[in-house]
Parts: C-alpha cells; sequence; structure tokens
C-alpha cells in the first residue's frame, strides 16, 4: 500500500501544471458559485490558478490567486437587482433581451475599467488557458491579449449564448428560449412566439450588442485595435462548459466541443449543519419544508400580500417544520416558535441532504434545482424571473415537483402544491429516481470538467474538436444559396416549359387556321 501510494504521489507531482485564469465577473453568487467551483477543483488538481471576481473565495490555495474586482470608474449603471427582478415579469422578449443586453454591457465595463483589472493587463505573464463567463464577450479578448486557448463556461442550460460559439444547432421548435416558460412540446403558438424570441435574438445581437462589446474591447485592451475582430475571435473558442445535465434538462445533440458539467459545486460530502439546525431537522417527526428564494429574490423584499400568501399556506401543515432564509424575523401564526428557523443564510446542501427535509420551496435557480435533484428531494417553485421559469417547466415535465410563478402566487395554489407533494408520493419517488439518474456517471461533473479544459491546454486549444460550421457564413450555414438556386433554376425550367408549351399550342392553332382557309 505504501508503495503504491508513493507512486500515486509521484505521478502528481510530475503531471504537468497548466497556467490557468478565469474570470466571473458578474456580481451574482450563483454565477460565482459555478466558475470558482472549477477553478478551486483545478487548484486542487496542481495547477496554477487565478481567478479575476467581485467575490473572494472560502477557501484558500497556495497555487490559487485572486485578483479582485474593486469599485470601477463606471460602477454598475445599471442597478439589475432593483425590487427582486419583479420588473422583468410581464414584458415582451424584445424588452427582457434588451434589457439583458445592456446589464451584460455594463458588467463588461464596469469589470474592464476596474483599477486592478487594467494592473493586471500591464503584467507581462502567459497562461495555457483562458476560462470566461459566457455572456461577457468583450473579456474573449483576453484569450488574444495572453495569446491562449479560450474556454467559456455558461452558469446557465443551453442557449443561443453558447451554442452559437461551438456550432451545436439549436431549434426553436423544441428548444424553449431561456425567458419563455415553455416545455419542449409546445403548442403551435408557443412556437412561434418562441421562434420570433430566437428570431429577434439572431438580428439583435449582431447589429445592437456585438458592436457594443467590440468598442468595449477597442477601449480597454492596449493594441487591441490592431486584433481580429470580436466576431473572429469567437471563432476560435475552444471549449463550452455548461451548467446542465441531461438528466434534469432537456435532451440535446451538442457539439464534440460542448460538454454537460451540470453540478461542479455539488460537494460530495455536505458540510455539518449548525446544531441547532441538526437538532431542529432531527426533531421533525412529521417533516420539515425549506425555504430558500436565493440570493437576487430576497423574502423580506417580496410584496406584503405574497408573502403573507406564502406564510398562510403553511397554516395547513402544523405539524412540519419551517426553515425559511430571511433577513427579517418571520412569524407564523400556526406554528410554534420552535418549529420555525429564520436565518440570513443556511448550509442548503447540507439542509437538503437530511433524511426529514420532504420540500424544498425555491425561487427555481438552476444551482438550486441541480442540489435537489442530486440529494432527491421534490421541489415547489416560485419562479421569479429569467431562466427560472423555464427551468421549473422542466421540473413539472420530469414529475418531481411544481411551479407557482410568482405573479400568480396565493394562498391557496402554494397550499395545494405543499398537499400534492405531501400526499402524493410521486413526485419523491421521482425525485428519488431522477437523483439515481444523476448519480450514475462515469466521472464527477467537476472531474469532467478538469479533464476537459486539461486536454484544451495539453492540445493547444484542442481544435480537432471544433465543428466547421462556426465558421460558416449564415447563408451557408442554412444553405439559402442552396434553396436559392434551386429556386431560381425551378423557376427557369417552369418558365421554359411554359415557353415550349405556349408555342407547341400555337403550332397546333396556327396549322388549323391554315386548314380552315384552304377549305
Amino acid at each position: 500500500m505504501k508503495l503504491i501510494a508513493v507512486f500515486v504521489l509521484f505521478c502528481v507531482a510530475n503531471a504537468k501544471a497548466y497556467k490557468i485564469l478565469g474570470v466571473f465577473p458578474v456580481k451574482m453568487k450563483s454565477h460565482f458559485y459555478v466558475g470558482n467551483a472549477l477553478m478551486e477543483g483545478l487548484a486542487r488538481a496542481g495547477h496554477d490558478v487565478t481567478v479575476i471576481s467581485p467575490f473572494h473565495a472560502e477557501n484558500s490555495y497556495n497555487n490559487y490567486k485572486e485578483v479582485f474586482l474593486d469599485e470601477s470608474p463606471v460602477e454598475n449603471s445599471v442597478d439589475y437587482t432593483n425590487d427582486n427582478f419583479m420588473e422583468y415579469n410581464n414584458k415582451f422578449f424584445w424588452d427582457i433581451i434588451m434589457k439583458w443586453y445592456d446589464v451584460g454591457v455594463e458588467i463588461a465595463r464596469s469589470a474592464l475599467s476596474s483599477p486592478n483589472f487594467q494592473n493586471f493587463l500591464k503584467i507581462k505573464q502567459n497562461f495555457d488557458v483562458i476560462i470566461v463567463e459566457h455572456s461577457i464577450e468583450a473579456l474573449f479578448g483576453l484569450s488574444h491579449h495572453f495569446n491562449a486557448p479560450l474556454i467559456v463556461i455558461s452558469p446557465f442550460a443551453v442557449s443561443k449564448w453558447s451554442t452559437h460559439l461551438v456550432g451545436t444547432p439549436l431549434f426553436a421548435s423544441y428548444v424553449p428560449y431561456m425567458n419563455n416558460p415553455f416545455s419542449n412540446h409546445m403548442t403551435l403558438w408557443q412556437r412561434m412566439y418562441n421562434s420570433l424570441t430566437y428570431w429577434f435574438e439572431d438580428v439583435s445581437m449582431p447589429l445592437y450588442l456585438r458592436p457594443k462589446h467590440q468598442k468595449l474591447m477597442e477601449k480597454y485592451f492596449p493594441n487591441s485595435k490592431n486584433w481580429p475582430s470580436l466576431e473572429i475571435i469567437k471563432r476560435n473558442v475552444s471549449l463550452v462548459l455548461i451548467n446542465t445535465h441531461v438528466t434534469y434538462a432537456t435532451a440535446l445533440p451538442l457539439a464534440p466541443n460542448m460538454i454537460e458539467v451540470g453540478g461542479m459545486h455539488i460537494k460530495q460530502s455536505p458540510e455539518p449543519l449548525s446544531q441547532k439546525t441538526q437538532d431542529f431537522l432531527d426533531q421533525a417527526k412529521d417533516g420539515a419544508i425549506y425555504m430558500s428564494l436565493g440570493s437576487n429574490v430576497l423574502f423580506n423584499k417580496l410584496p406584503k400580500h405574497k408573502k403573507d400568501a406564502i406564510l398562510n399556506a403553511f397554516s395547513a401543515y402544523p405539524n412540519m417544520r419551517i426553515l425559511i432564509k430571511s433577513d427579517e424575523k418571520i412569524v407564523i401564526p400556526s406554528h410554534k416558535e420552535a418549529d420555525v428557523t429564520v436565518e440570513s443564510w443556511f448550509s442548503q446542501q447540507s439542509i437538503l441532504a437530511h433524511h426529514n427535509l420532504k420540500i424544498f420551496i425555491t425561487h427555481g435557480g438552476l444551482l438550486s434545482i441541480i442540489e435537489a435533484v442530486y440529494y432527491g428531494k421534490p421541489v415547489i417553485g416560485i419562479s421569479v424571473f429569467g431562466d427560472q421559469h423555464m427551468n421549473m417547466q422542466v421540473v413539472e415535465n420530469k414529475g418531481y415537483g411544481l411551479n407557482i410563478p410568482i405573479e400568480k402566487l396565493n394562498s391557496e395554489n402554494i397550499k395545494s402544491a405543499i398537499g400534492a407533494i405531501v400526499q402524493d408520493t410521486r413526485y419523491e419517488n421521482q425525485a428519488n429516481l431522477t437523483s439515481k439518474r444523476y448519480r450514475d456517471l462515469l466521472k464527477s461533473p467537476l472531474e469532467t470538467a478538469i479533464h476537459w479544459v486539461e486536454h484544451v491546454a495539453k492540445n493547444k486549444g484542442a481544435p480537432h474538436l471544433k465543428c466547421a460550421a462556426v465558421d460558416l457564413p449564415f447563408y451557408v450555414l442554412y444553405n439559402l444559396d442552396v434553396w436559392f438556386l434551386l429556386a431560381v433554376t425551378g423557376f427557369s425550367i417552369v418558365l421554359v416549359l411554359k415557353y415550349i408549351i405556349h408555342k407547341i399550342i400555337s403550332m397546333f392553332t396556327y396549322n388549323d387556321k391554315i386548314k380552315i382557309k384552304t377549305r
């Protein structure tokens, strides 16, 4: 055994260590958790890691360096956490898309103009791989600045933001747009709305969004005006890592360099609960309900009638213990004080891992869905914005939860949802089945992601994985020139046939006239 241990240590010590840069500028903890889970995993694997972010990592490693995105001169002029994102509801797709465009541009501007970021660019250094979040395209310039392969990571499921980078086909007929609350089996009108959404993005992204990111890249990267355009830089993306998995998402045909790694942030061994929370759950003989609306949707900022609707719904289940993530004190009239725990932060994975936890009430964020799937817990969604509606639609279709959009939320429908999950074992059984499928992997999502990052570094960008679709112009990719040629040819054939038929008819008509005259 000692000999084997020495051999393993020798192999690890002599394995190639790569220098890897990760940039995650979005000021949402869920985005950071995804990217940083990968970077910490790479650090533990022995690589020299540098992370640029507005957050500090909880763990420290000798080979993990941080560049903190401090307050920039143009710090976020767009307040994208205003009013719990409620302003994103009941808007047409073009309003939402343009809003997200502006948010992404301001995030990019804030990161690029940060003094710490600019100082970092002045340091002469080399990296083997650059990892950047998918929607902040101006930062793709880091690949050209450091002359290193570019890996893009998406904290969401599959979207046009990521598929077009590697040539993965995306059909509006069965892939709902991220903000559309549709399933993969849409009605005619849903497919029409979904198609219009994608077409609008196809037109607005190159005409409106990309020029803004191009200008930002040229402004904040030295000598970037002599670089290839951002459009060309994007074509050289080596790999896309997407935060999804087929067990809890829609099955799709993916390009070979688009890899599902949903659940990288899952801890193989959940950290111990505080003694207070551990005792609280251990003593929940009739089960417990945990409610958390994530880090962006704050319970205390919900409209009063929405908060009352949720709290009043618990009255039908006085024997179940309730855990609520909130910054304010909450009293549930139907419950004893000892049966309610309210904290500003919980170790969510540890709570979901507890055997007495029966229902998870969530906003439908992808990380929360992944954790619920991993630990086999039924879900009630109160979806608010973004991909949450779509995520919860998938949950309902898979059969391990129910969704109540925030605008439809009332005491009766949430009470009914809790009752359905408590009384109908199908939800729990389906949650357990989905969990078993998700866990049935050759490698964990994090191990898979590390493998592919190392593969790209080792193979100098892994050009052998690249699909030709990314290099084809739009009209060639969709064979528009072929269809045009066929249409012209067909039309020409019709005209020629029409001319020939006309001539034949005219000839017979002429002969008949001659015969009549001769008589």
